[in-house]
């Protein structure tokens, strides 16, 4: 039965309910007031929403204004040009200077600054800019290596003293403008904004006795104007805790989640677009209602056990488990002969040499000390809402979908979808016993994959667990002292089924378990593609069929590439050689999992490079044998992994090359994609081509845009068509995932942790969920071919007479084989 109002109002904690949702409203107000203040302390009100809602008309207007004082120092009238038309005529950048301009006085506006101050400011804004442009000019490598250094800190000084500074040291020609100028040109450009946003003012105030100043105000209208809009927007962004009553059930997309209107009201599909919210409410899609109201539904408790080992770790500085360091790493002491005063000139060679592996330790370490500010910040958060949940006996999460129908719960610090830790840390409130053996092996499967334990038989996984299993139960006796746990893949996760394991060995048959015990799909993505098209080499390849073992793609795409590597590099190929023996599994296993969800050829390079080149760089130099071609080399391997994997899934890519086209088709019509997945839920595609003005700024790698045209609906032709392979590779796995939780709440199962393609209950319930689970697969794929739905959609909306190429021919995949594939979810 469906909880309604009436059964919450009705509830015994509904007025902790109630507190619960106004706190959660106070909270984020508080939130959102001291982000606001943090952004004025720093000079950064740009950052505040409301700040920003400015900068579009004032920047239209100061590049009017700017191209109308150039044209009047232009028009031949008698009488001295001003100073700060040589420096703007020879920026030659009218949309970069008025941007450099609305920022620095917008950055100010509700704080008082001298005008001479902001005029610095704004001129300096400008000549950083064209000095960073003539670096990237003139030494592209050298740009290119000195904004990766200065990427490593936030602070904007910093970046550009060390930018620029190796730019000067490599000979490049800097601007270096006249503090005089810098005044009189920023001066002009802050009077242009005075006189043409009227968001600003020019205010003479007394300095001491006998001197005055001028300072720029924002004016009274523009302040209150800002308080009134973050008034208004305090409310819009709650901090989102889980709920200790049932969640208001889904029945419409404007109807479920919260109980109260202290919160933001939700929507069920978390988009701005209105109007496909509105088409939605009249869609029949009870499968949909069901599925989302069931991941409600699931009562979550807090793993306390884990919890308390976590937060012992925590007290005694422990970073065990990947746990944050408590306390910032002490910076390395400067050299004891390096003196006040002392300049590189005067250095000697080995000197120059200490001072430089110095000067990088300190820089390493505040990177380091930096990042784990933040780490400890988002740790702390989470230990404090775990252990304010375990404080009750269930609590449950709201959930949204995506615009595809997949499902995400919502909630900050600590939800079932978070990393390692957080799952850890959560367990069901329910319990389901443990009957029999197959229950029993279940929770041993799930157990050894923690530790990594995957690519083997599941008779061979159970046995990995009774061959460690004395490592285990030590774990779960004194986790402190007994640290096998800590070596998992997973390590919170595994600590949780090392006490579960523990206590199913203490009582036995019967033992009521609480653990979710997961089994996830084998590349998914490309699963559903070879589904979709009965491709039986793909489909093999991603266990779609029977095996004694799993098949492992990303070995298969390895073993084809390093056949080809030791072929080319007995072929005089230089690059090849370098990769001899070097081609791992991890080295595919991005690009093969991301095909199905649109990487291209250039994208695998950029993950070669990114995951494997410049590890291997930065933390094994000695072995690195790439030299100064690493990017040349992920490049040749990015080709590689591209044309092999080409050869496993050649049906996957035909229906992602057809998917493509179809966009293309409909997008050159200016019309949105539309379709309905398996489970009726409508999918609207609709990527639009905002009017705007970009501003590229060549160092800070910032793509400022302006919207000049924010009424336009124009399509993004291009995004249509890059996105549509993934977007509906998604909408059919979140098919699949609601179909599955829809089966298997008929006969009473309860409990559900799923996320997208990994499906998780209680052992007890794990058979039962990976037959349904199979067979609403088989299901969906035979019932109809969701090609073909797909092309009689877009046909549809294309309209009479219109017709889309054929999709690809289908192969001789037996689909009722998946029923029978022990490793199809495993």
């Amino acid at each position: 039965m469906m909880f309604t109002i009436e059964d919450a109002q009705n509830h015994p904690l509904w007025n902790d309910q109630v507190e619960l949702e106004t706190e959660m409203r106070s909270l984020g107000i508080a939130r959102f007031h001291k982000a606001n203040e943090k952004a004025k302390e720093k000079g950064q009100e740009t950052r505040i929403g409301a700040v920003r809602r400015l900068m579009d008309d004032a920047h239209g207007k100061m590049v009017t204004a700017i191209e109308a004082f150039m044209a009047e120092c232009e028009s031949g009238k008698a009488g001295r040009k001003h100073n700060a038309y040589h420096y703007l005529k020879a920026a030659d950048d009218v949309d970069m200077v008025a941007y450099a301009t609305v920022k620095v006085m917008l950055d100010a506006v509700s704080s008082r600054r001298s005008l001479t101050y902001s005029a610095v400011l704004i001129a300096q804004s400008i000549e950083d800019e064209l000095n960073y442009r003539a670096f990237e000019e003139q030494h592209k490598a050298g740009f290119l290596k000195a904004g990766v250094r200065a990427k490593k800190t936030s602070n904007a000084k910093f970046r550009a003293k060390s930018v620029l500074g190796t730019a000067t040291k490599l000979g490049v020609n800097l601007l270096d403008w006249p503090q005089r100028d810098k005044i009189l040109v920023g001066s002009k450009l802050a009077e242009m904004y005075v006189e043409v946003t009227g968001l600003a003012k020019l205010t003479l105030s007394r300095i001491g006795t006998n001197s005055n100043q001028y300072t720029i105000d924002g004016t009274p209208e523009v302040i209150e104007w800002i308080e009134k809009e973050c008034k208004a927007r305090e409310w819009m962004t709650p901090q989102f805790m889980p709920t200790i009553i049932p969640p208001r059930p889904w029945t419409s997309p404007w109807e479920g989640g919260y109980w109260t209107n202290r919160v933001r009201r939700l929507t069920l599909v978390k988009t701005p677009n209105r109007g496909y919210l509105e088409e939605l409410a009249n869609v029949e899609m009870p499968e949909v209602y069901t599925a989302i109201n069931a991941l409600q539904n699931t009562a979550w408790a807090v793993n306390g056990r884990v919890l308390d080992v976590m937060e012992q770790l925590w007290v005694n500085h422990s970073t065990l488990g990947s746990i944050p360091t408590a306390d910032d790493e002490p910076l390395p002491e400067k050299p004891l002969w390096l003196v006040d005063g002392m300049t590189k000139e005067t250095m000697t060679e080995a000197q120059l040499n200490e001072f430089r592996d110095w000067k990088s330790s300190v820089v390493t370490i505040r990177e380091k000390n930096a990042k784990a500010v933040a780490d400890r910040l988002s740790f702390t958060n989470m230990l404090a809402m775990a252990r304010r949940m375990s404080e009750r006996e269930a609590f449950h999460y709201v959930y949204q979908l995506d615009w595809r129908g997949r499902a995400y719960p919502v909630g900050v610090y600590l939800q079932p979808q978070g990393d390692d830790m957080q799952r850890g840390l959560l367990t069901f409130a329910d319990l389901c016993p443990i009957n029999d053996q197959t229950a029993a092996d279940w929770l041993a499967i799930h157990g050894a994959g923690l530790w990594g334990v995957d690519k083997v038989s599941f008779a061979e996984r159970v046995q990995w667990v009774l061959d460690n299993e004395a490592e285990i139960l030590a774990s779960a006796t004194s986790p402190y002292d007994n640290r096998f746990w800590a070596g998992a893949e997973k390590p919170w996760q595994a600590l949780a089924f090392c006490f579960e394991w523990a206590g199913f060995r203490e009582h036995g048959f019967g033992y009521l378990s609480s653990l979710p015990v997961q089994m996830d799909g084998t590349c998914n993505g490309l699963q559903n593609f070879s589904a979709m098209l009965l491709d039986p080499v793909g489909g093999a390849a991603v266990n779609l069929l029977p095996a004694d073992k799993p098949q492992d793609i990303y070995m298969e795409v390895a073993r084809i590439v390093a056949a080809r590597v030791e072929k080319e590099a007995g072929e005089g190929n230089e690059l090849a050689a370098m990769w001899v023996g070097n081609v791992k599994r991890k080295v595919v296993k991005r690009p093969v999992m991301t095909l199905a969800y649109g990487a291209k050829k250039f994208g695998f390079t950029d993950q070669v490079f990114e995951d494997t080149v410049k590890p291997w760089r930065q933390h094994e130099p000695e072995t690195y044998p790439f030299g100064k071609q690493g990017f040349e080399a992920a490049q040749y391997m990015g080709a590689l992994i591209w044309d092999a994997v080409g050869e496993v899934v050649v049906a996957a890519r035909q229906a992602m090359d057809w998917l493509q086209e179809a966009a293309r088709t409909v997008s050159k019509e200016g019309l949105p994609i539309n379709w309905t997945t398996p489970t009726g839920f409508l999918v609207q595609q609709h990527y639009k081509l905002r009017d705007m003005k970009k501003i590229d700024f060549a160092f800070q790698k910032v793509r400022v845009q302006i919207s000049m045209d924010k009424g336009s609906e124009k399509l993004d032709q291009k995004k249509q068509a890059s996105g549509i392979a993934p977007n509906f590779v998604h909408a059919l796995d979140a098919s699949h995932m609601m179909r599955t939780i829809c089966a298997a709440t008929i006969p009473g199962v309860e409990s559900f942790s799923f996320i997208h393609d990994s499906y998780g209950t209680h052992a007890g319930n794990c058979q039962f969920l990976a037959d349904t689970l199979r067979e609403e697969f088989v299901r969906m794929y035979s019932e109809t071919c969701v090609l073909s739905r797909f092309k009689d959609d877009l046909e549809a909306m294309l309209g009479e007479g219109a017709a889309l190429p054929a999709i690809p021919e289908k192969g001789t995949l037996d689909l009722a084989q998946v029923l029978e594939s022990t490793f199809f979810f495993a």
